[in-house]
């Protein structure tokens, strides 16, 4: 379900381009469905219109079909009682893929996957269609004994990812009618068609926003985003940017002060269910899930950066322990060099028992979504002198460092060619047999002891051996001291 204003908060949050190039992004609707109720009250669902609806009993359950006008897509679900206590998941999928297998010979198996308890299997694969079309599809097999839950849906390959929303939609607004049958699937008292929900149009508190809100529901909204959920929770819908902070990757900053959730990036579906677990809800199950590349595309290409998206079904308990189950759109985008990052989220849910009937009042709220184009227009302008004073500092700041570390290898530079000096120094008197004295009490006079003795610029004070290099230790009265003692007293003589 891509909703016209999920690219339009991408655009306040990530400040990357106008309102009115937004303005040009289409609006899907609703209105090409139908709610439509089988032969027998079996089934209630909304499909789409002008294509076809077919059921079948068997002796422990039923299973409902939805094709297409020209039999190249489909979207089924079978419900299952009283099963073999020892059949699991797994050997369900394995009995199903033997009978596709005899219909089907050039079947191939994509994907083959289970869930730990082998309640859960998955299986996606490929086969030729009419006319030798390749064909693509799913199944997901569900064992919760006595009951079992079997839903499945292929495409054309070619069309199979633009597919899966419709598909999915299908599915998920599937209502089984047979309360007496089927209760423990449903919760007592459901309506066998769509709860039509009282709404009127509500404006944020700011006015950045509007939205059409049920009666008696909680409605919280501001700068663009909203939250309206039913008294329960169990039942709303969301649009709103969740941050998080990764680490920071600018010398000398500590990203753990930023306020957020604090975890590296990771794809947006994931960072959904760990902020929501953060908010009470627990016992998350991604039924479905896809990469929604095409306004992955369209975003990277405004933003300029790379974004990523997703979309999923999910079942979830509530913070108040109530099972629902949600449609979510999710975008997200790598962290910048402060470790800032998030997602933006556009969702419904509601009662896993009461998803499909009150799926039409959901796409009702979530179309209402109204922007004030003023306040964006305006958000934007002020984002982008925050960028670009963020832009400034950050420049001043890596300048200064980039300085100070010029300066610090000078001096480094500096110091190593000091001691280099003096190093060499001390060999090369050692190697001329030679060696250095100033005095305290002459005013810094230098002498030097060589082979013959002790001299002056060159004349010899004291010759023989008491003051050649290899016995002169100095003399007390004149305060004698070896130049190469101290890099501090070699300097101080050199001049250093």
């Amino acid at each position: 379900m891509n909703f016209r204003h999920l690219i339009l908060l991408i655009g306040l949050l990530m400040i990357a381009f106008s309102a009115q190039e937004l303005q040009a992004q289409g609006k899907p609707e609703f209105s090409g469905y139908e709610y439509y109720v089988t032969d027998g009250g079996d089934f209630g669902l909304y499909k789409p219109k002008g294509w076809r609806v077919s059921t079948q009993k068997y002796p422990n359950g039923k299973m409902v079909f939805v094709g297409d006008p020209k039999d190249l897509s489909f979207a089924n679900m079978t419900f299952l009682e009283n099963i073999d206590p020892k059949l699991d998941s797994v050997a369900f999928a394995g009995e199903t893929l033997r009978n596709m297998n005899k219909q089907m010979p050039d079947l191939k198996i994509l994907e083959a996957r289970s869930s730990r308890d082998r309640m859960h299997t998955v299986l996606r694969y490929q086969r030729s269609g009419l006319k030798n079309t390749p064909i693509e599809g799913k199944y997901t097999f569900n064992v919760k004994r006595p009951n079992a839950v079997v839903l499945g849906y292929e495409a054309p390959s070619k069309q199979f990812k633009e597919m899966v929303p419709t598909l999915l939609t299908i599915i998920t607004n599937i209502t089984v009618l047979d309360d007496q049958k089927y209760q423990k699937l449903a919760s007592p008292g459901k309506e066998k068609g769509p709860m039509a929900l009282s709404m009127r149009q509500t404006s944020a508190t700011d006015g950045t926003a509007s939205l059409l809100v049920p009666e008696g529901w909680k409605f919280t909204a501001g700068k663009g985003q909203t939250l309206c959920t039913s008294a329960r929770e169990d039942s709303g819908y969301i649009y709103a940017v969740i941050g998080f902070v990764a680490k920071s990757r600018i010398p000398y900053f500590n990203s753990a002060n930023i306020p957020g959730l604090h975890y590296e990036y990771m794809p947006p579906i994931d960072a959904l269910i760990t902020a929501s677990r953060h908010s009470g809800a627990t016992n998350h199950r991604v039924i479905e899930r896809y990469s929604n590349q095409a306004w992955a595309n369209q975003a990277s290409a405004y933003l300029k950066k790379k974004v990523d998206a997703e979309l999923a079904l999910i079942s979830v308990t509530n913070k108040h322990g109530l099972p629902c189950t949600g449609y979510y759109d999710v975008f997200g985008s790598p962290p910048d060099n402060a470790g800032q990052w998030g997602i933006i989220v556009t969702g419904i849910w509601a009662p896993t028992s009461q998803f499909g009937q009150q799926l039409p009042s959901l796409i009702k709220i979530a179309e209402s979504y109204r922007l004030n184009e003023q306040w964006a227009a305006e958000y934007v302008r002020q984002g982008m002198a925050r960028v670009r004073e963020l832009m400034k500092k950050t420049s001043s700041m890596m300048s200064r460092y980039a300085d100070e570390m010029r300066q610090s290898s000078l001096a480094s530079h500096q110091n190593r060619m000091k001691s280099g000096d003096f190093i060499s120094y001390k060999f090369s008197t050692y190697m001329r047999g030679e060696q250095e004295w100033v005095t305290k009490l002459e005013g810094g006079q230098v002498y030097t002891t060589d082979h013959w003795g002790l001299s002056v610029d060159g004349r010899y004070v004291f010759e023989g051996p008491p003051f050649n290099y290899y016995n002169y230790q100095g003399d007390v009265k004149y305060g004698h001291i070896p130049v190469d003692s101290s890099r501090e007293v070699y300097e101080a003589v050199k001049g250093q």
